[in-house]
């Protein structure tokens, strides 16, 4: 795994042996210093082969692309600073063709695909600017985009997006349509589906199958009150291949106590994951039971190669085996 310290340092980890070494050092992005602004953090994404990496600023406009073994810079990302502070810097990695993809956020509305060993772009395309008092361009997409995250085979992105009012509507895309056929496809795509209708965006969601997501939070919206309804702890399990309204059974609220901080849901595909500040539950998809709890841990991103969840903390790294859950 990649690991990346305040002083720029990139770190790979052996997590069988525990064993470190200095891959390279990068200049980290400068993070915003305007008090009005939410708190920016960097943020590191790894491509699956690790190597090359990502270093971001959330809520924040800019971040560099690497090539892990030489510290050689790839690409200068720019996303904009229209409402950066409100989303994390869109990002991650894909597999297309036999190469690492970056898609990042090249502008509040735009994302872009480029192959990350290079920076050529794969979703060249124009799109007219819109002038107020006019018809919207085609293509022209008012839409702020968020955290992107791809299917668990990387054939489609999730992306935790926002509009006016403002109301979060979180959208789903066919990556290969994108990159294979039709670079607007982010944009109005034939495969693009919205998600769901809520008032929050940047809650904790992930994939639990190549078809489904996972959105913290069983309130949906109702469209005569224009707003949420069935407001409570749990999560909504939602397609995000075909447009569709939700059916009653996508809602699971849960038995969690309200007050602590849900951070972020991860799934092995049986089993949902929800980490909080005060440790993380363990739910069986299936029968939608808890089944377990771990006090106390607090992973910060699930390693599908290695069955693991991994916490990071200012001195350990903590990798729990999800094959002792499968045991109990």
């Amino acid at each position: 795994m990649l690991v990346l310290t305040e002083d720029g340092a990139l770190h790979g980890v052996d997590l069988d042996s525990g064993a470190s070494v200095e891959l390279c050092r990068v200049e980290l992005p400068a993070l915003p210093q305007d008090a009005d602004r939410l708190a920016p953090s960097l943020r590191l994404h790894a491509s699956s082969d690790g190597v090359h990496a990502a270093i971001v600023v959330d809520r924040g406009q800019h971040g560099v692309v690497v090539e892990t073994q030489s510290g050689a810079i790839t690409m200068r990302l720019d996303g904009g600073d229209y409402h950066a502070e409100q989303v994390p810097f869109s990002a991650c990695f894909v597999r297309h063709e036999g190469r690492n993809v970056l898609v990042h956020r090249s502008a509040w509305n735009r994302l872009d695909a480029a192959d990350a060993a290079t920076g050529k772009s794969l979703t060249e395309r124009h799109i007219a600017a819109y002038e107020p008092g006019k018809d919207c361009p085609e293509h022209y997409h008012d839409y702020f985009h968020g955290q992107v995250r791809p299917s668990p085979d990387g054939s489609r992105l999730f992306d935790d997006g926002w509009v006016w009012q403002p109301v979060s509507i979180p959208l789903a895309w066919s990556v290969t349509d994108w990159l294979a056929s039709n670079p607007w496809e982010s944009e109005d795509g034939a495969s693009v589906v919205r998600v769901a209708m809520r008032d929050d965006w940047n809650t904790p969601a992930c994939w639990v199958s190549e078809r489904q997501v996972a959105l913290w939070g069983t309130a949906d919206w109702d469209e005569e009150e224009c707003e949420e309804s069935g407001k409570g702890p749990g999560v909504r399990i939602l397609d995000a291949t075909v447009q569709a309204a939700p059916s009653p059974e996508a809602r699971w609220p849960m038995v969690i106590d309200a007050t602590i901080g849900v951070l972020d849901l991860f799934s092995d595909g049986k089993r949902l994951y929800v980490a909080a500040d005060t440790g993380t539950s363990v739910w069986d998809l299936a029968t939608r039971a808890q089944i377990s709890g771990l006090p106390g841990f607090t992973p910060r991103f699930h390693d599908a190669a290695r069955a693991t969840l991994v916490a990071i903390g200012p001195h350990t790294i903590v990798e729990f085996p999800l094959a002792w859950l499968a045991q109990t």
